[in-house]
Formats: structure tokens, C-alpha cells, sequence
């Protein structure tokens, strides 16, 4: 599955529309796995691994090779491997170095130190310039990345470097305090000068020199697979206080399959090291002491409404109805059989200042559901990712249709999902949601439900701009304390909560399945590819 079109397929249309898929929301079923924190390491088997190669396994075709184009997990998988960022996010959302040594930050304006003996793949040394080079890029106007505002607020930015300093400072025009944390994201990505000369072929990967991380692309074929090769020349890893044990491998060989079972056939012949399975495949390893496996999160599933004019859920009790006809357990059920975790927020328990207060959400009870919704005409639009066949989408169905609703459901691909919620707007009145939120942040999570709309150039699918909650948001940017934001946080969700606009349900799990004799680590949720390592 791919996301908001970060997870559908490549959709097309306004520059914001066919990115917002991207970075807020929508679920990338596709990729490699995410988790709270921690590593996943193969169990120490009885035969001695020497290899210098990890095979892996991604969903699909990465859409893009351009740090600022990235839009599903796929995209987020091979980014990791090729490009560096400023900093990084260690567990529990703690920031540490990358490319920057160190860093002084402000709610308008944030100044980064470039660390000493960083290159490019063709010997080109990383200077603040060429780290500015990039960045203005990604700060344009007109930038081809959704996570710009996620990263630097909706108004402009600028982007400076003092080379003698080996600073690079980037100033916002409002305050942002998400900005340290979103110079962590894949988007954010450094490209050296020689992938910015061309940025065609940079977005097809063919430019050797563009990379500023420990692997250059050497071999990639469509819809078969791609060669990732360490470089000899790398010293600059992220400085993560997790303790990261293994060898880099020399080679990455990421090959591109889709199917489940075919994928745990391969990782239980030992010709796949590395892979993340969903669904009845993950029982295959249940006891098996070759491999290691990992539950993980995928994304966030809730309910989200079209609140636009002339929509039924325009109405507060109708919107209250929906959350009262269903019942988490039950979907969660239906979505995963059972294996996900049922949530209190629309924001993935990772997200700072993320919801734990299962006492703000509105309580199941069909019988009052029934009070408001029945005969109330309702157009369901789901994608066929969420469960078997969607049957979470089915089961929200027939929930709304045993309190008394007049339902239609329509359980679509996922690019058809995404195109009807963003393009064909008034087609729909109800969908199942499910957000990666690849930025980690509170915002990221509001923005498909929050702010300008899609039709609008923005990023948000449900209609109802909600000033009072981007009032909420606003303040929150300000705050440099974490208790005062995250108060703030809270009571942003308690309005998104209990005045349902959203409705909170269950996780879309995942497995991380790895063979003995290797490792790789996940944090706040998200994997890092770059930390996949051979141990020995």
C-alpha cells in the first residue's frame, strides 16, 4: 500500500495533491517496517553467517531517487541508503548529529554546524554550501516536496551558508518549532552539486556523483530489483546513542515483490535476510528460532469525514454517531485479525505529545448511533489494503448499516482511493484512514484533517479548515517547552476527538522478519535502512 498519495500510486495533479499523499498520511503498506524504538537482530543461529550482502525486499518500485519528491516507504527505504540529513531521530524522538555536528535553534531560525570530512559519492566534499545548495531546493516556493510545510511552516524561508564557519542557517518567516525534528526527514535529504545540475536524471537515480550517504545506487531494473554499494569513502554515520552492532554490508540487493508468502517463502530458504510481511504469513515463524521477528505499527487507522458543504457529516451528532456505531476491538479485528493495537489518537503512540487518554474518546453505543443516523445516506469510499479484501472498510459499513444507515460502500484499489478523496471531492462522505505520518510530528498527523484543503493546493482531505485547532497548532509552534506544548497538543486532539472529526480506532501491524545473522534498527516507529547490518 502506498500513502495518502504517499501510499496510493502516483497520482497526479496540483504539486501539493500528488505529494500529500506523501508525507502526512495515508498508509505505505508496501515498505519496510516501523516501530516505537529498538533494534530487530537475527537470533543467534547455529551455523556462522559469512556474507558481506543483506537481501531485502521492498513492496514496488521506488516513484522517485529525489530527496524532495519522496512520497511512499518504498521511496523512504532507498532514500535512507543514499542520502544523509542534518540530524536524526534516535529513540524516543531524541535528536543527534548526521551531517550537522551541532546546532542552535530558535522558534524563527535554526543554525547548523556541518561536521568535518563529509563527501559526496564523487569525492565532492560536503561544505555549509553545498548542504544550502540542497536546502533551497527543498525551501522554494515552488518545491516539489509536501513535507515543506511540515518542515518550515506555510511561509517562506531562506537558506544561507557561511563556509568559514561551516555553518548553514535557515530562517523561518513565523515560528516553527518543528523545524529541528523535520530536518530528520528523508525529504530533507542532502544532494550533492552534481545531482542538482540534473535533476531528471536524479529522479530516475541516474546521476553516481548526487549521493551524499553510505551506499551510491549500482544496478537497478524495474519491477525486479535494485544493487546498493557501500562506500569505501564513508566515515560520517549519524551518531545514534543506540548502540548499532553488525557490519555495513558491501552490497544491498533489493529485489521488488509484492506477495506476502512468496516473500516468507524466500526469507525460510534463506534467500532473503531481511523483509517486512503482513497478514496470515507472519504465523509462518511463530516458534521458529532462525529468525527474529517484530510487530510493528504500519500506520494509523481511524475514521475520517468529507466535511465539506452539502456533506451529511457536516453535523456534529452524525459525526458522533459514526464513532458510537463502532467498536475498536471489533475493527481492529477485521483490519489485522486481531494483531494490531487498538489507538486513543489519529497520531501513532510515537508521535510526541500523542494522545494516552482512552478517556477522551467517545464511547461505543449503537443504540444511540441508531438515534442519528438512521436513514442518513451515506457514500463510503475505502482502500482494499485496509484488511482482507478491506474488510475493515466492510465492517465500518455494516456497522453504520445496523444502526439504521442507508450505506454505500465501495472498496477500491488504492490509487482509486486516492483519487477520488482528493480529486473527485464531492464523490465521497466516509473513509477509513490510515496515516504513516512520515514526519513524526503532531502536525504531520493533523495536517490531512486540519489546514488548506486539497482542491485548495493543500494537504488536507477532510474540508473543515478547523481555525480553531490551527489556532491550537500555531500556539503550539511557539512553545519551546515540551510540557506546554504537548498541552497544547492535547487539547487540539480533544477537539479533533470529542467533536469527531476524527475517529480514532487501531494500528495496521506489520512484521519485521529477519534471519539470524543480521540486524536492523526501527525508531519512533519508522525503520532506518542505513542501519541494516550483518552480525557475526
Amino acid at each position: 500500500m502506498k500513502q495518502h498519495p504517499q501510499a496510493p500510486a502516483r497520482t497526479t495533479g496540483r504539486r501539493r495533491l500528488a505529494t500529500l499523499a506523501t508525507a502526512a498520511v495515508v498508509v505505505s503498506v508496501a515498505a519496510t517496517g516501523c516501530t516505537t524504538g529498538g533494534a530487530t537482530s537475527g537470533a543467534t543461529g547455529a551455523g556462522k553467517v559469512s556474507t558481506d550482502t543483506i537481501r531485502t525486499v521492498v513492496n514496488a518500485d521506488p516513484t522517485t531517487f529525489a530527496p524532495v519528491e519522496v512520497r511512499n516507504a518504498d521511496d523512504y527505504a532507498f532514500n535512507r541508503l543514499l542520502f544523509s540529513t542534518l540530524v536524526r531521530r534516535d529513540e524516543n524522538n531524541k535528536i543527534v548529529s548526521d551531517l550537522a555536528s551541532k546546532w542552535d535553534i530558535t522558534p524563527t531560525q535554526g543554525t547548523f554546524t556541518v561536521r568535518s570530512g563529509a563527501t559526496c559519492s564523487d569525492g565532492t566534499p560536503i561544505t555549509a554550501s553545498v548542504v544550502a545548495e540542497s536546502l533551497k531546493v527543498f525551501a522554494a516556493p515552488d518545491s516539489k516536496s509536501s513535507f515543506r510545510t511540515l518542515v518550515l511552516g506555510d511561509g517562506p524561508a531562506t537558506v544561507t551558508a557561511d563556509d568559514a564557519a561551516s555553518t548553514v542557517t535557515v530562517k523561518l518567516a513565523q515560528p516553527w518549532t518543528d523545524l529541528l525534528q523535520g530536518m530528520s526527514l528523508h525529504a530533507t535529504g542532502i544532494v550533492c552539486p552534481a545531482g542538482l545540475k540534473d535533476p531528471k536524471a536524479l529522479t530516475a537515480g541516474d546521476v553516481p556523483g548526487a549521493f551524499s550517504g553510505p551506499y551510491t545506487l549500482t544496478k537497478k531494473q524495474h519491477g525486479v530489483g535494485y544493487t546498493f554499494t557501500l562506500r569505501d569513502d564513508y566515515k560520517t554515520w549519524p551518531a545514534y546513542e543506540t548502540k548499532i552492532e553488525g557490519a555495513p554490508a558491501k552490497t544491498i540487493e533489493a529485489s521488488v515483490n509484492a506477495n506476502a508468502s512468496a516473500v516468507s517463502n524466500e526469507l525460510l530458504t534463506g534467500t532473503k535476510d531481511i523483509a517486512n510481511i503482513r497478514g496470515k504469513d507472519t504465523t509462518r515463524f511463530d516458534g521458529n528460532k532462525d529468525f527474529n521477528t517484530q510487530t510493528i505499527p504500519q500506520g494509523s487507522l481511524y475514521i475520517m469525514f468529507n466535511e465539506r458543504p452539502g456533506h451529511p457529516f457536516t453535523d456534529a451528532a452524525r459525526r458522533k454517531g459514526v464513532a458510537q456505531a463502532l467498536d475498536a476491538k471489533a475493527f481492529n479485528q477485521a483490519a489485522s485479525g486481531g494483531l494490531g493495537e487498538t489507538y486513543s489518537s489519529f497520531a501513532h503512540p510515537g508521535v510526541p505529545c500523542s494522545n494516552k487518554d482512552s478517556g477522551i474518546l467517545i464511547k461505543s453505543d449503537p443504540s444511540a448511533a441508531a438515534k442519528t443516523l438512521a436513514g442518513v445516506k451515506i457514500r463510503m469510499v475505502g482502500a482494499q489494503v485496509f484488511g482482507p479484501n478491506g474488510a475493515a472498510n466492510t465492517y465500518v459499513a455494516e456497522a453504520l448499516r445496523a444502526a439504521g444507515a442507508d450505506i454505500e460502500l465501495r472498496n477500491v484499489d488504492l490509487a482509486t482511493w486516492s483519487t477520488d478523496l482528493t480529486q473527485n471531492i464531492d464523490s465521497w462522505d466516509v473513509t477509513v484512514m490510515g496515516g504513516i505520518n512520515a514526519g513524526g510530528t503532531m502536525y504531520g498527523a493533523l495536517s490531512p484533517v486540519i489546514g488548506t484543503t486539497v482542491e485548495k493546493g493543500g494537504l488536507n482531505w477532510g474540508g473543515l479548515e478547523n481555525q480553531l485547532v490551527l489556532d491550537l497548532v500555531s500556539k503550539a509552534m511557539t512553545q519551546t517547552d515540551d510540557v506546554q506544548r504537548c498541552g497544547t497538543y492535547q487539547d487540539a486532539q480533544k477537539v479533533m476527538i470529542q467533536e469527531a472529526h476524527v475517529v480514532p480506532l487501531s494500528s495496521l501491524p506489520s512484521q519485521v522478519t529477519i534471519r539470524s545473522g543480521f540486524a536492523m534498527h526501527t525508531f519512533n516507529g519508522q525503520p532506518d535502512e542505513s542501519t541494516m547490518r550483518i552480525t557475526k
